[in-house]
């Protein structure tokens, strides 16, 4: 299993509806061949040590080559592309276990 995990911190002005609508619109990738385990959602931690990144997203690949095929294919690039405009900063962590 491949693990990618992305934190994604928005733009301050961005408003809950577009943060909702962030969220609902990276669930459309959730049935794309290869990942086995998906979820994403808004942060509700009380540490106060994300450093304001407010949407978290994490995808279980079955395989490395799975998620080689995973980031240029059209639908992940249209899918981030409606949305990418409420991005900050992005962190990308994969690993595999």
């Amino acid at each position: 299993m491949v693990e990618h995990l992305v934190l994604f911190k928005l733009h301050e002005d961005t408003t809950e509806a577009d943060k909702q609508k962030v969220v609902e619109t990276l669930q459309g990738l959730k049935d794309i061949p290869g990942i086995a385990e998906f979820s994403v959602g808004l942060n509700h931690s009380q540490e106060g040590k994300s450093k304001g990144f407010e949407v978290g997203m994490r995808i279980g690949f079955e395989d490395q080559a799975s998620l080689d095929a995973y980031l240029p294919s059209e639908r992940h690039q249209s899918t981030v592309g409606l949305v990418r405009e409420h991005f900050a900063d992005v962190i990308v962590l994969d690993y595999t276990w």
